[in-house]
């Protein structure tokens, strides 16, 4: 009777402890099954999050090098944008610097990234109140151009007007220098001896008896000529029209050329008179009947004339 007691109660505590063990394997499995879940899970994020951070890398770095092509383009479309960028160099410089820090850290974090997108916008702030300012100053450049333009052409307008005025100022100078000769005085002489043997002078009207044609004449006073030495050239018209002489020629106030049949060199002193300026002309041949007459010029201008008639 003892010993069936004892065999039923070690038999009671041997289930007992193989219930235990069951119980401790089924936890354990169950622990198992959990922490395995709870892995693969984890493991699946961090697999998704790296590729969201990879990802939004090379999102900023696309966009970190769209603004980088920008500021080149904008380096290139102005000097004057050269000079606004060397101007805040260093801002810009700064923020390329913090930008690069962050692209280059092959384990940047997803607000590091963040962050880099939000300097890569301040650049971008930056590179948009620059392309302002060109606009600015390509529409200044062109409003100074075109006033360039007009200021060139008034330039030009006045130093076409200065040239004229100039030009009409130098003429009314050299027309005012022009002296003029006033009473004029021509006659045909006849040489003769007098009583004494000594020659004489007669005025004569005929001209078988003509020896040579004697001309005087004055010049008035000019305030405007300098003093210096005035040529004053001489032409014989004969009855038939043409110039005694015409071997040698003067230019005329219109360009052209004259012959004449003598010239004069005077003194003349500015602002006053020179009297009785007399010269004469001998002929080659006889006198013919006719009209004579005598026209004096100065710096090309007529200025006086004579004639006489011989019978």
């Amino acid at each position: 009777m003892e010993n069936n007691t004892q065999d039923t109660q070690k038999s009671f505590n041997t289930n007992w402890i193989y219930l235990g063990i069951i119980a401790l394997l089924l936890v354990a499995g169950i622990y198992l099954f959990v922490t395995k879940n709870e892995v693969e899970k984890q493991k699946a994020d961090t697999i998704n999050e790296l590729a969201t951070v990879s990802t939004d890398k090379a999102s900023v770095e696309n966009e970190y090098n769209a603004a980088l092509v920008r500021l080149d383009e904008l380096k290139g479309q102005s000097i004057q944008m050269d000079s606004l960028l060397n101007d805040r160099n260093a801002e810009v410089e700064e923020l390329k610097q913090k930008i690069k820090k962050i692209l280059d850290n092959k384990n940047a974090s997803e607000s590091e990234l963040k962050k880099a997108n939000k300097l890569i916008a301040q650049l971008n702030t930056k590179m948009a109140d620059f392309q302002n300012t060109i606009s600015a100053l390509k529409q200044e450049n062109i409003t100074l151009t075109e006033e360039k333009k007009q200021l060139t052409t008034a330039q030009e307008n006045l130093k076409e007007e200065k040239r004229k005025v100039e030009k009409t100022l130098e003429t009314t100078i050299e027309t005012a220098s022009i002296l003029h000769a006033s009473d004029f005085k021509m006659e045909a002489i006849n040489k003769k001896k007098n009583l004494l043997g000594k020659d004489k002078e007669v005025e004569t009207g005929k001209a078988k008896k003509a020896d040579f044609i004697k001309f005087s004449f004055d010049l008035d006073e000019n305030r405007v000529s300098e003093s210096g030495e005035k040529v004053i050239y001489i032409c014989v018209y004969k009855p038939n029209g043409s110039i005694a002489g015409n071997n040698s020629k003067f230019k005329l106030s219109t360009g052209a050329e004259k012959g004449y049949t003598t010239s004069k060199t005077i003194s003349y002193k500015q602002g006053e008179k020179v009297n009785d300026i007399a010269t004469q002309w001998i002929p080659s041949e006889d006198f013919e009947k006719g009209n004579y007459k005598v026209e004096v010029y100065h710096m090309g201008y007529n200025i006086g004339s004579e004639n006489v008639t011989l019978k």
